[in-house]
């Protein structure tokens, strides 16, 4: 419309300039006349004939990355035009569906006569998710700005970006357990010094040969001998309920959570191990017997988030019943509450082996925090906190123009 109305105002300058010639005479206003009309025939061209044809066609090098990489977008462009372009802007907008983030990239080009050229731009700092392509714009038009013509299109094109896996490299946490939250006398299994096939963790021993059953019972790592390696069963229950305090804090930590089980899966893929995965947001299952197929546990932490329909604690209750009995249970979760630590204490009493890995955006635990550390580790729950301070948390990417 305001193309139209530019349009429009030339011409009315194009109509007086004809009538001061006429009236008038004088080599000023031929001039006038002349360029005027000149500007607005130019204008009119390229407002019905400009981008004529046009096809923007992007390829990407893979349909998968790792968050954190970068993703470079190659644009081949091209138009039937007769016209020369004298100016052209191509903009291109990409979507992160897990944030609603938009990606745009702008590029100013000044083509004239050419018809094709190719154009380069990276995504960087990509986050864990899908990038769907949103939508193309062209626009072009005249030197003077009275005819701009734009032209927009969609594409299908979409890639996923895997978490990248990051290794749990903290001790299991043991405090202090007061009289009262000891284990009591009438469960004896919960301290058995002693447990046929393990024994105490060396430095240098594989991650993924810890044995997360006798680890809770003894709060202190154990590791497994090389004869039981193929023999262990592990479950991992990713919390995705939003952690409360901080509010700006729930997505890090989120992502946090999910970079430490994609580390557990490569663990377990790299040792051969059964690896299971639940969690309290509505995506698939993988069963504990399974196993461990990277490629499967990258998907599907790739789609963790939303809305969880489930409370994490109902999750680790369901599991534990559902669990054969030589399966040990990993819960990775940025809350802590007296609602999880029932449901955990209802897992330890079916025997099964618990560590919690609790995930928090302090450099150090709260007071009440370490007490529920401590009644965890009273219930026979070993612990390990990760501190996720605002330092530490990954920034959204952006858009980088690459063309030479």
């Amino acid at each position: 419309m305001k193309s139209w109305g530019k349009l429009l105002l030339l011409a009315a300058g194009c109509l007086l300039a004809a009538g001061l010639t006429y009236t008038q005479g004088g080599f000023a206003s031929w001039l006038l006349l002349v360029i005027s009309s000149i500007i607005l025939v130019q204008a009119l061209l390229l407002h019905a004939f400009a981008l004529q044809g046009l096809q923007v066609i992007r390829s990407l090098p893979q349909a998968v990355s790792m968050s954190g990489e970068v993703m470079a977008v190659s644009l081949q462009i091209s138009h039937r035009s007769m016209l020369p372009l004298p100016w052209l802007v191509l903009r291109e907008t990409w979507l992160h569906e897990g944030s609603g983030a938009k990606l745009t990239y702008r590029k100013l080009l000044f083509p004239w006569f050419r018809t094709s050229f190719t154009l380069h731009y990276q995504i960087t700092g990509l986050m864990r998710g899908v990038y769907r392509f949103a939508e193309w714009e062209a626009v072009s038009g005249d030197l003077f700005g009275f005819a701009v013509r734009k032209v927009r299109g969609l594409d299908e094109r979409h890639f996923v970006v895997y978490p990248k896996p990051d290794a749990l490299n903290r001790p299991v946490l043991t405090l202090p357990a007061t009289n009262s939250d000891r284990p009591s006398a009438g469960s004896p299994w919960l301290a058995t010094p002693n447990v046929a096939g393990v024994r105490e963790y060396v430095s240098g021993d594989p991650y993924h040969r810890i044995h997360w059953k006798s680890t809770a019972k003894l709060s202190r790592l154990m590791s497994k001998d090389l004869e039981q390696a193929t023999a262990a069963k592990r479950m991992l229950l990713l919390d995705t309920t939003p952690a409360v305090h901080p509010a700006e804090a729930a997505r890090p930590l989120l992502e946090k959570g999910v970079a430490l089980a994609a580390g557990f899966f490569a663990a377990a893929a790299s040792g051969q191990e059964s690896c299971g995965f639940a969690c309290s947001s509505a995506v698939r299952r993988i069963a504990p017997t399974i196993r461990p197929d990277l490629t499967l546990a990258y998907e599907v932490l790739a789609s963790v988030g939303g809305k969880a329909p489930h409370a994490f604690p109902d999750l680790v209750r369901k599991e534990a019943g559902a669990l054969p009995p030589d399966a040990s249970m990993l819960c990775i979760t940025s809350t802590l509450e007296p609602g999880l630590l029932r449901a955990l204490g209802e897992a330890r009493s079916r025997r099964k082996g618990v560590h919690v890995v609790y995930v928090h955006a302090r450099p150090s635990l709260s007071v009440a925090d370490r007490e529920l550390a401590q009644q965890l580790q009273a219930l026979g729950c070993s612990f390990t906190e990760v501190p996720h301070p605002q330092e530490r948390w990954p920034k959204q990417g952006g858009v980088a123009d690459a063309t030479a």
